[in-house]
């Protein structure tokens, strides 16, 4: 479940030399300006605009925006131009971009994993493979002579690549028992054209 919603946050103030509309004192009229955000699970993501009220110190009477006055306006307009948004809003922004660059980083690391595991197979490495059908299956190392790899395919396939873990739990019993010749340069192809989405070496 995602908590969102929006908060507002208090970034300017000050006093105006007019009378309150309401009890008339001088001089206790506080123009307040407050920046609007919104948020996901409590982190600030980014702001939404500027909003501003008045309130007497004296009555407590409070005027929205469209019930000041024109010169009170024209100090609202200043204000808000001169209250500047915390950059802290900017938060989720922020962390959501370091995400998808530590992601990007992360998928080509382990393009350069895959790269140098699939030129030197081993016995025992797991290909994680999706089918021209768009299922997901996995091919076991069984054994490696020269230019040549043997693999045994595994009976069950998934729909989803989260389902793979299931079938690695599954263990040597679910791979079939006759192995199938590769030559590594074929299967450096099926790694570049993605057709082998992971090798897992133990």
């Amino acid at each position: 479940m995602i908590i969102y919603g929006s908060k507002q946050k208090l970034i300017g103030t000050e006093i105006q030399t007019e009378k309150c509309i309401n009890c008339g004192r001088k001089n206790n009229v506080q123009l307040n300006i407050f920046q609007n955000y919104a948020h996901v699970f409590w982190i600030p993501f980014f702001p939404t605009g500027k909003t501003g009220i008045s309130q007497c110190e004296h009555c407590k009477q409070v005027s929205k925006l469209k019930e000041l006055s024109p010169s009170t306006k024209l100090a609202y307009d200043n204000l808000k131009g001169q209250s500047k948004t915390p950059v802290w809003m900017f938060s989720g922004i922020a962390v959501l971009g370091l995400f998808i660059l530590f992601v990007v980083y992360q998928g080509k690391v382990n393009d350069r994993k895959n790269t140098a595991l699939i030129l030197s197979p081993k016995q025992g490495d797991i290909f994680e493979i999706k089918t021209k059908d768009n299922q997901h299956t996995l091919y076991k190392v069984d054994n490696v002579q020269g230019d040549s790899v043997f693999v045994r395919f595994n009976q069950y396939e998934t729909n989803k690549a989260t389902g793979l873990t299931n079938l690695k739990r599954k263990g040597d019993a679910a791979y079939i028992d006759g192995s199938i010749p590769f030559l590594k340069s074929e299967l450096k192809q099926m790694l570049e054209k993605g057709e082998i989405r992971d090798i897992d070496r133990q």
